[in-house]
């Protein structure tokens, strides 16, 4: 399943641009091959902070609009890095930064790029106050009564 395409790398990037990066050869034209490892190169990144938090259901057809725009921004640094001589402009550099700290917020559950389930899961439990395993008593025996 693939996060973004050459198509969403287009309207992020100009086609002269993309063909810079990418034409190793000179041929004039862009070189997909280098996208799509450019592009699965982000996926990995993406999947290593996310690991977890997607839902067994997603597919190509439902990938959530934030998880493409982090993966084409992620892709256009990924083109960038591969030509060293070239100087990232800094709206890359700074996409980037900004990718990496919203996915870090996605991992530790500050936000969430999936839409709110609409018969969310309820948790009920079978204790009350007067069977509960660990009263006050049995904390403060732990903490010394430091509350």
């Amino acid at each position: 399943m693939a996060y973004t395409d050459l198509t969403a790398l287009k309207k992020y990037l100009p086609a002269d641009v993309i063909e810079q990066l990418t034409d190793d050869d000179g041929l004039g034209d862009i070189q997909e091959e280098i996208v799509n490892e450019a592009i699965s190169a982000a996926q990995v990144t993406i999947d290593g902070y996310c690991r977890g938090r997607y839902p067994d259901t997603m597919t190509d057809a439902n990938v959530p609009a934030m998880i493409t725009d982090i993966a084409t921004k992620m892709t256009a640094y990924n083109l960038y890095s591969r030509r060293l001589m070239l100087t990232k402009p800094e709206t890359i550099s700074d996409d980037y930064k900004y990718c990496l700290s919203t996915l870090g917020k996605i991992q530790s559950g500050k936000i969430s790029p999936w839409p709110v389930a609409s018969n969310p899961t309820v948790f009920v439990t079978n204790k009350d106050d007067d069977d509960r395993v660990y009263t006050p008593t049995v904390w403060n025996s732990y903490y010394n009564g430091i509350n």
